[in-house]
């Protein structure tokens, strides 16, 4: 059963993805040669009245859209840049195709807000009251106190308790500046981490939760509220996370892939199946929220082969008044699928490591 929700929740997200694709392109009169749902041999299809073949496939895991010359079948001496230049996709009016490339990150992160709008009927995630505090930490050190209310550190606003905690985790030990609310009023003061030798890791003493309302006693405007900062927590953690990577606080090795992703689904589905089916559902819902969050920013990074890197090109013609030399595009992107074919790599070694090793 795990390894069904693994695959099913992969095949939505991405599937979501390319549908936001496939239906602005339309809206904008872009042509679509083929939206596929999986890949490998085709159980069957048909052609829409706007010439678009639809094919459902063995493997049901994602889906495609085909923008044109850019995914035919081509003679052997054609080269990529060719195809770039004579797409009907290249000849769509900039802003239109800026939007279709962009449709695909936004979908996946209306998914991730449709779910959390599921999600916060079901589960609270305290804000940033603290409800305990250790007399030795750094906080109370600082001055700040139980019953205060952290609103930002280091200048980045703070709704959610682990915003604080991520916040002080990437900052190493450093000192930070915290802005707090006590009796009505805004604090601002410098706190300095201290190691934790149990955790292994740079906490100020505070605790968050405790006596909070329950999950459904919140009205729609509240779980819209709830939806919309869990979606902008998990957004700020994809960004957290490639800063730690960037600034060698986590291993190339911590990259996971499908596998990995889906070794994931299935141990949160060992947690949560003790609790009953509901509680197997919103695990796996907050897995789902999680990856597409994570699917939709990962693909804005600007990086050629990602929506990000088609984005850079776009942005240019739209400033420059014309398209970017066919040849150059072409060679960069080639590049760029050369570098992405490489890490593919380390993640699926990654992922089969964590696999068979543990």
């Amino acid at each position: 059963m795990k390894i069904v929700f693994g695959v099913l929740i992969l095949a939505v997200i991405v599937f979501t993805h390319e549908m936001g694709h496939f239906l602005i392109a339309r809206l904008n009169g872009i042509e679509v040669v083929e939206f596929t749902v999986g890949f490998g041999p085709k159980i069957f299809g048909w052609k829409t009245k706007a010439g678009t073949k639809i094919a459902v496939r063995l493997i049901m895991l994602g889906a495609a859209c085909v923008f044109d010359d850019l995914d035919a079948d081509n003679d052997e001496d054609t080269d990529l840049a060719t195809m770039i230049a004579n797409s009907s996709f290249r000849k769509a009016n900039v802003w239109s195709r800026i939007a279709t490339t962009l449709a695909g990150p936004f979908f996946n992160l209306l998914l991730a807000f449709v779910l959390g709008l599921f999600l916060m009927n079901y589960i609270d995630i305290p804000d940033t009251t603290i409800t305990g505090i250790q007399t030795d930490g750094a906080a109370y050190a600082a001055g700040i106190r139980e019953g205060d209310k952290i609103i930002s550190v280091n200048g980045s606003r703070c709704y959610l308790y682990p915003e604080v905690s991520t916040a002080v985790e990437l900052g190493v030990g450093r000192p930070l500046t915290v802005v707090y609310e006590h009796e009505g009023k805004r604090i601002k003061v410098e706190v300095v981490p201290k190691m934790n030798e149990q955790y292994k890791r740079f906490m100020i003493g505070v605790e968050f939760g405790g006596d909070t309302a329950p999950a459904s006693a919140k009205g729609p405007l509240e779980i819209v509220k709830s939806s919309y900062l869990y979606v902008r927590y998990m957004v700020r953690m994809t960004f957290a996370s490639f800063r730690m990577l960037f600034a060698g606080q986590a291993g190339v090795s911590e990259l996971a892939g499908p596998v990995g992703a889906a070794q994931i689904v299935g141990e949160e589905y060992d947690n949560a199946k003790a609790a009953g089916p509901l509680a197997v559902v919103v695990s796996m819902l907050n897995i789902a929220l999680l990856l597409s969050a994570n699917i939709g920013i990962v693909n804005l990074f600007p990086i050629p082969a990602f929506d990000g890197g088609k984005l850079l090109f776009l942005i240019y013609e739209a400033i420059r008044g014309k398209p970017a030399n066919s040849k150059v595009e072409g060679t960069i992107q080639l590049v760029g699928i050369g570098l992405l074919l490489v890490l593919l790599v380390v993640v699926m070694y990654n992922d089969i490591t964590r696999l068979f090793m543990g």
